[in-house]
């Protein structure tokens, strides 16, 4: 059985305010150290650090990143969304440690933590194996709960990615003039203080020509949810911690990273009705309706709608009848039976590397006798659950890679042959 070693890290401590980050901090400018996802060691505090010496970060408690991988019993990290069709969820973990001594219970005031068992601390799991160091999970801890109970003695972090102060915030944001989705995107996470470009990678993305701005009374998930309403791209954090953006035609670009034969535990196979949508109405913000509807979908199943879109993102009305085809054309028919996969991770190194390498988008074959499918999948959710002995099992959900690439939206036509394009 190949086994991976595992380590999870909790930031207990705040930042210290007057600590100097070597080849990091800047001098009579702004210092670099707010970057909540910094790891550097190379801290010293003026007045009590030593060069040359022990450094005052050097406990076990005071270090930047605590190291808690001993005190844990389980951990489960669960990201992505359920189609193709939604937009991305924030990523969530789980970590159950064990704590006979409270150390790491809110309620402690012997723990040597407090008072800095806080929610808000920035989270980091990470997996080791064939020598090559594989980011998992980064993002906050959203609550804790410690079970005090003789027979458990458990303390429970829950944590959610970036998209947790995406939810809480309502950025105000000035008219950008005419930009493009990615630029616009690089305006919310910046309003939020987002900006470290280790943590950021945006593509450029659709032109919109009418501008973006943002009035304070939506949250920033919500103002990225409505650029990718009519762009159809992409928007999650990668299991590095990284604030992703990939436009439409990305994905399309992919190579097969990994192919699984006859791995599967489980593997849900299902058509539902409710999953078919076949008339769309898409309308640019002021002008006309613009309808596409599948009629053989239609005399079929019945008429199913896609929720109305109006936005001003759009550029054309050109652009709102080709949104509503692709709609049609995703939704009209059942999908592919395989939606989710689920196997255990550990039975092969290979397979191992795989699922610690693997991220959401990842573009995958399975070839399963007992499903009785060969196909390719993009991998649109992710969920990893590793149990005691690091025994280590994998889930994903899954859509099928589209025969034809993507669309430029108000260039072409559909019904020709000349549908799609890159």
């Amino acid at each position: 059985m190949a086994k991976a070693t595992y380590q999870v890290f909790i930031a207990w401590e705040p930042i210290p305010s007057n600590a100097f980050v070597l080849n990091g901090s800047t001098l009579n400018s702004t210092d670099q150290l707010t970057n909540k996802y910094s790891d550097s060691l190379y801290l010293f505090t003026f007045g009590l650090s030593e060069f040359g010496g022990e450094d005052v970060f050097a406990s076990s408690f005071d270090a930047l990143y605590s190291d808690v991988s001993n005190s844990v019993i389980s951990y489960s990290v669960k990201r992505g969304r359920d189609d193709n069709l939604s937009n991305f969820n924030a990523g969530e973990a789980t970590i159950v440690l064990s704590d006979p001594d409270g150390t790491y219970s809110p309620l402690n005031t012997s723990s040597p933590l407090y008072p800095n068992v806080l929610p808000g601390r920035p989270v980091l799991i990470q997996a080791t194996y064939g020598g090559v160091e594989y980011g998992q999970y980064r993002g906050f801890i959203r609550s804790i709960e410690h079970n005090p109970n003789l027979d458990t003695r458990t303390t429970t972090v829950h944590c959610q990615d970036l998209f947790l102060h995406l939810t809480r915030t309502q950025p105000t944001i000035e008219d950008t003039g005419a930009t493009t989705t990615g630029a616009a995107i690089q305006e919310i996470l910046t309003a939020i203080d987002w900006t470290d470009p280790d943590v950021t990678s945006l593509e450029t993305g659709d032109t919109i020509t009418a501008g973006f701005s943002a009035d304070g009374t939506r949250s920033a998930l919500s103002l990225i949810g409505e650029l990718l309403e009519t762009e159809r791209g992409e928007f999650y954090i990668s299991r590095e911690g990284v604030a992703t953006y990939k436009h439409r035609h990305d994905r399309y670009t992919r190579t097969v990273s990994a192919t699984f034969t006859d791995v599967a535990t489980e593997g849900i196979a299902s058509v539902d009705l409710t999953n078919i949508k076949n008339r769309a109405t898409v309308q640019k913000t002021g002008n006309t309706e613009q309808v596409a509807v599948d009629y053989p979908s239609a005399t079929n199943y019945g008429y199913s709608d896609y929720s109305k879109i109006d936005s001003t993102y759009l550029n054309t009305d050109g652009e709102a009848l080709n949104l509503a085809q692709w709609l049609v054309s995703q939704g009209k028919d059942p999908k592919l039976p395989l939606r989710s996969l689920t196997f255990p991770a550990n039975i092969s190194g290979s397979l191992l590397q795989s699922a610690l390498e693997l991220d959401l988008g990842s573009k995958i074959t399975v070839s399963d006798s007992v499903l009785t499918t060969t196909s390719d999948f993009y991998i649109e959710g992710i969920t990893h659950n590793v149990r005691p002995g690091r025994v280590h099992s994998v889930s994903y959900q899954l859509s099928q890679v589209p025969t034809n690439p993507p669309i430029i939206f108000g260039t072409f036509e559909f019904d020709s042959s000349d549908i799609f394009a890159y």
